[in-house]
């Protein structure tokens, strides 16, 4: 797995390499990281906050909120590897439970992901009737 989401003016690049979280000059090991969150990202705001806990301690990390469906996919990769790789419940990144999310803004997450070319039209298209209960 590896992915790298860019940085923007001030904000540095995050990348995730084959064993370890690299952002803001620091190297997190995998298994050191007990979950990852996007725990920001307003609207209108140029940047959001993704939360690493690692060690009992909640690090934020910026990124480039232009870049919030990239990392969004990383997140889903790192997940996916982290419960494929035979890591126990506690140390598996933490999500959101489905039912607190709104519709709405899953869609507004889904269109981002279609506009960054990260997700085809057809996938779209069908998440957002499934979403929508169509």
């Amino acid at each position: 797995m590896y992915h790298e989401i860019e940085g923007q003016l001030s904000i540095e690049p995050i990348i995730f390499d084959d064993s370890e979280l690299i952002a803001r000059g620091k190297h997190y090991p995998y298994e050191e990281i007990e979950s990852l969150e996007i725990t920001s990202s307003q609207l209108f705001s140029p940047y959001g906050i993704l939360t690493l806990r690692t060690k009992g301690r909640d690090i934020p990390i910026p990124f480039a909120r232009s870049r919030k469906g990239k990392l969004e996919l990383a997140l889903r990769d790192f997940k996916k590897m982290r419960e494929g790789g035979g890591q126990d419940s506690a140390n598996v990144m933490q999500d959101r439970p489905p039912a607190a999310m709104d519709p709405y803004e899953e869609l507004k997450k889904l269109k981002e992901l279609l506009d960054l070319d990260i997700i085809t039209k057809e996938e779209f298209e069908k998440k957002k009737k499934k979403l929508l209960d169509l």
